[in-house]
């Protein structure tokens, strides 16, 4: 039996996240979002199994893809790393901030109480980012301005990116095969059949709402901290200093500095099910 890799598994899951947002988009609704997500629950026939399909098929994704960027650093470790590997490395490094954000807009589209509030959360984090806030939150949400009208082609076209971000390289080098691929596929249609994606009710509750598990740490910190540092810089310490890494000689620290960092970011991520728990 052929081994399967986590790059064929990571590609496999964001190839039946992007086909299944295709069928998602069919029925979606950018002026009645919240209504058209309960609409495909409650009166599609199928249509809660394949909001379910893309919503955990992306959630399982994002993990394969750090996953396969832990397992992809092996080969940048060395001090003979060829150029070409270091530009694998920095491309999967990229992949990672597009494909959470990705997911992360996948939350504010619904636009139910958790949706609503991290969409907010997200526009002042842009906003506060220096000089380029509004050009930025313009560009990638600007709910304030625009409602759902900006964000919605952005979430497909963050979709995109990652398929050309994890393609471009592979696609002479690993192809998914049709093991891992069927694979992925049955075992994402059983847990569908049994586990609907999660949804609440739009703007009750407010002072009770949790964010997307991965931005749990960011909610906490904003609590304590200014939100530039809280929401903006701290999150892209890792991914910067991932990025850099077949570039530097001091790699222990690199290593040293993002295992602390993610220490730290699991115990707020913590304090935060705690208190909210």
């Amino acid at each position: 039996m052929k081994t399967i890799s986590y790059g064929q598994m990571t590609g496999a899951f964001m190839l039946l996240s992007i086909l299944s947002g295709f069928v998602v988009a069919y029925q979606y609704e950018v002026a009645t979002p919240f209504v058209s997500c309960v609409g495909m629950d409650a009166v599609l026939p199928f249509g809660a199994f394949w909001r379910s399909f893309h919503f955990w098929s992306s959630q399982v994704f994002v993990i394969l893809l750090v996953i396969h960027a832990i397992d992809v650093r092996k080969k940048v470790e060395g001090g003979n790393a060829s150029s070409a590997q270091k530009v694998h490395w920095m491309v999967i490094t990229l992949s990672v901030p597009v494909a959470i954000y990705a997911l992360f807009s996948g939350y504010v589209l619904r636009y139910d109480a958790t949706g609503q509030a991290a969409g907010a959360i997200a526009e002042h984090l842009f906003l506060r980012i220096p000089v380029f806030g509004q050009v930025v939150d313009k560009i990638l949400m600007n709910l304030s301005g625009d409602g759902l009208n900006r964000l919605y082609p952005v979430h497909i076209l963050t979709g995109l990116v990652c398929w050309l971000l994890g393609t471009w390289y592979h696609l002479k080098r690993v192809r998914i095969g049709l093991d891992p691929f069927l694979f992925s596929l049955v075992a994402t249609c059983a847990f569908c059949a049994f586990v609907r994606a999660p949804i609440d009710l739009p703007a009750f509750h407010a002072h009770l709402i949790k964010g997307p598990w991965f931005f749990l740490g960011v909610q906490e910190l904003l609590r304590y901290f200014d939100p530039l540092i809280a929401g903006i810089i701290f999150p892209a310490i890792p991914i910067f200093l991932l990025f850099i890494l077949p570039l530097v000689r001091n790699r222990l620290f690199i290593y040293v500095t993002v295992l602390l960092w993610t220490f730290a970011y699991t115990g707020v991520t913590l304090m935060n099910l705690l208190r909210n728990g």
